[in-house]
């Protein structure tokens, strides 16, 4: 997602106002000397609730709260197009997809839904995210493109999402989620209400689909998506959407059993009142701290961000809890590690005796080979009661990496995540491996993962 050309729009829009503003808009169809039928993927207010029910969909019925059949209910796109038909073949050719899916779908895709539904926008937008990113909140692309939706750090700072070293809000499943489908309605407005035309937009960005148009509209062609030069990124981009949106929705036609995934995101967001170690607020919450981080990805570090962002998302029936263990507890209970950056002059010895640490303590925790620093380098320094022994320390942020040759990948596991773990970039996990950054990981499947 790059490439802007206009101001932000209100985080908050009025539906009111955006609706009126809808209806009055011109609708976008194929042209009529194409030989696909013609598709309106303008806005439209017609929902599934209001359609009579297809026999296709008729499996709907037997689970009226499955999150799946809720998205296949309300889809109602349609285009018949041999790139569609390519990206559909390959969909269904891939094993084990729905049930990747759906181990990564709850609770960021049910509360997807529902935003959507609480926006009266296209189903068919809950798909974005499966195409972008598999559903993997920590996924980062070679352009450095990061989270759920996909968003690059150019339209990040564009648009002033905080992104630091301690939080970055483009893996922030809520705020990410706010910002992408607010995004693409700026794109939808902007191309008269021709959702393809927003989404190629969005996959490639406005300025290079808005000169695509003016090419053709100069060569006297057609400047719907169907017509336009894109790059062949952006030209599968649209009909695999709709290829997944057709799956989901004829599911018995293409032999697909989907796996049964409850509706209710049940989440919410919390303050936390200042810098809070993940460790401490999964104890104060009563959630395992791998929960805790799953659902709280935009969280990189061990603990919140000492400034700026202050909440944290946790299942409903946690927040209570949360918030009450929160109130009792003091500032020296909240965080227990200290991030310094160097300044020139600095030495270990001096930062040591300023924190009330040991050199030792200090080479151990940042892997030092000596004690030669350099101004403008970050350390993490432990406060010296939550260590014991010789520089052995009872908890470290993160895991130190695995000394094996391989990694078996495990359910929940990303090309980031696992690289992170063994001191490589994604880049060179990937070339180790010879995978694809855009396909997705099998757990139990084998990686390489030193040099």
């Amino acid at each position: 997602m790059d490439d802007y050309l206009f101001p932000l729009i209100r985080m908050r829009l009025a539906l009111s106002a955006f609706a009126v503003a809808v209806l009055l808009s011109a609708c976008s169809t194929v042209p009529s000397d194409r030989s696909a039928p013609g598709v309106n993927l303008a806005y439209s207010e017609t929902t599934g609730q209001r359609r009579e029910i297809p026999a296709a969909i008729r499996h709907v019925l037997d689970r009226p709260d499955d999150l799946w059949g809720r998205i296949a209910w309300d889809v109602e796109w349609r285009v018949d197009d041999a790139l569609i038909a390519e990206e559909r073949a390959k969909l269904l050719g891939e094993a084990n997809f729905f049930e990747l899916l759906s181990t990564r779908a709850v609770p960021a895709l049910p509360y997807i839904v529902a935003e959507i539904e609480r926006l009266k926008l296209p189903m068919e937008l809950a798909l974005v995210p499966i195409i972008e990113s598999m559903l993997d909140p920590w996924a980062y692309s070679s352009q450095r493109a990061a989270g759920l939706w996909q968003i690059t750090p150019a339209t990040a700072a564009y648009y002033g999402l905080e992104v630091n070293w301690w939080y970055d809000a483009r893996l922030d499943i809520p705020v990410a989620t706010e910002f992408a489908l607010n995004y693409l309605l700026e794109l939808q407005q902007q191309f008269d209400g021709d959702w393809s035309l927003a989404l190629a937009a969005y996959n490639a960005g406005r300025g290079r689909v808005a000169r695509a148009q003016q090419r053709a509209q100069q060569a006297g062609g057609n400047i719907d998506f169907w017509a336009l030069a894109l790059p062949q990124e952006t030209r599968r981009y649209v009909p695999k959407l709709l290829a997944l949106a057709d799956i989901l929705r004829h599911a018995d036609r293409y032999n697909i059993t989907l796996p049964l995934l409850t509706t209710q995101p049940a989440m919410t967001t919390v303050r936390t009142f200042g810098q809070i170690e993940m460790q401490r607020a999964a104890e104060l919450a009563g959630l395992e701290p791998g929960e805790v981080r799953r659902l709280n990805p935009a969280q990189i570090r061990w603990a919140t961000a000492p400034e700026g962002s202050d909440s944290l998302w946790l299942p409903s029936a946690h927040a209570a809890r949360f918030e009450q263990a929160l109130a009792t507890i003091t500032l020296t209970d909240r965080v227990m590690w200290a991030h310094y950056t160097i300044a020139p002059g600095d030495s270990l010895s001096a930062i040591a005796q300023r924190f009330d640490s040991q050199v030792a303590v200090i080479r151990s925790v940042n892997a030092l080979e000596s004690s030669l620093i350099r101004a403008g380098d970050t350390l993490m320094i432990p406060r010296a009661e939550h260590w014991q022994g010789d520089a052995q320390p009872v908890s470290t942020p993160w895991p130190p990496p695995r000394r094996s040759g391989h990694y078996r990948v495990k359910e929940g596991d990303s090309l980031w995540t696992i690289a992170r773990r063994h001191g490589l970039k994604v880049a060179e996990l990937t070339r180790l491996n010879q995978l694809d950054p855009a396909g997705y990981l099998r757990p139990g499947q084998r990686l390489r993962v030193t040099r």
